[in-house]
């Protein structure tokens, strides 16, 4: 009997839970009916209008205290196989990378290598690409070390000098690729949650520099594509000191009473 009663008080609370969570789903159904009768006009559905009110009300309360976004996120995710969505994979080019790091070097067999080494992870994919690159560039050129091309201002922060050796080179370019990957996971994962999917999916290919995206509800995909290929632009703007424009203020001020 103690077992029948404990087994009857956790179904009451999974039930409840699920209640709660499936009320939420109702209505964040409705905020989405809304937006669709906003944007339709003569039959014909605005997507721009209706993504336009859905941003409007993104922080809004929409049930009591909870904002609609709070609401997506706690409603019953359907996944990609009960409510479709978006399934993307990406890649980050360690190519641009070691590119980067060498000062866009026009060394003939660091080039072949790259492109070598680009070519034959395309087949042999479990191969890191820093390992594919280091065995071509050896083969092409045995008696230049890699420290010929990597030794710079830039890399001397990252332990390679004049001095180091072709594995210490790799080893240094690696750690670079796997950092920059990993940069790049966690802009991909802060983007995908400012967008409000409800339980996204963002995983890395083990030994690969892909990273596939699992978007379970997404109906704007040209919207979602902008978002994870944007590119973040810092600028500077020359900019003029109060006391440099204050004195052109001053006098282009009109006097009172004259």
């Amino acid at each position: 009997m103690r077992n029948k009663g404990l087994i009857t008080t956790l179904t009451i609370i999974i039930a409840v839970i699920c209640g709660y969570h499936l009320f939420l789903t109702y209505i964040s159904n409705g905020v989405q009916d809304k937006a669709v009768v906003y944007a339709t006009t003569g039959g014909k559905l605005n997507e721009l209008k209706r993504q336009h009110y859905l941003d409007s009300v993104w922080r809004a309360p929409v049930f009591g205290p909870l904002t609609y976004r709070q609401v997506r996120e706690s409603q019953l995710g359907e996944g990609l196989d009960l409510k479709g969505g978006m399934h993307v994979t990406l890649e980050v080019s360690p190519v641009e990378i070691v590119r980067a790091m060498s000062g866009n070097s026009k060394d003939p067999a660091f080039n072949t290598a790259l492109a070598q080494a680009q070519e034959a992870q395309k087949v042999n994919s479990s191969t890191p690409f820093t390992t594919l690159f280091g065995q071509d560039y050896q083969r092409l050129a045995p008696s230049k070390p890699l420290a010929t091309i990597f030794a710079n201002t830039t890399n001397k922060s990252r332990g390679i000098d004049i001095n180091s050796s072709n594995e210490k080179v790799i080893a240094a370019i690696n750690k670079e690729v796997e950092e920059a990957i990993d940069r790049s996971f966690n802009i991909l994962r802060t983007r995908v949650d400012k967008f409000g999917v409800n339980q996204p999916s963002i995983q890395r290919v083990k030994g690969t520099g892909r990273l596939q995206i699992e978007l379970p509800g997404v109906d704007n995909p040209d919207r979602v594509r902008k978002l994870l290929q944007g590119q973040a632009k810092l600028e500077f703007w020359e900019v003029w000191a109060q006391q440099e424009v204050g004195p052109y203020l001053v006098a282009a001020r009109p006097n009172v009473g004259c």
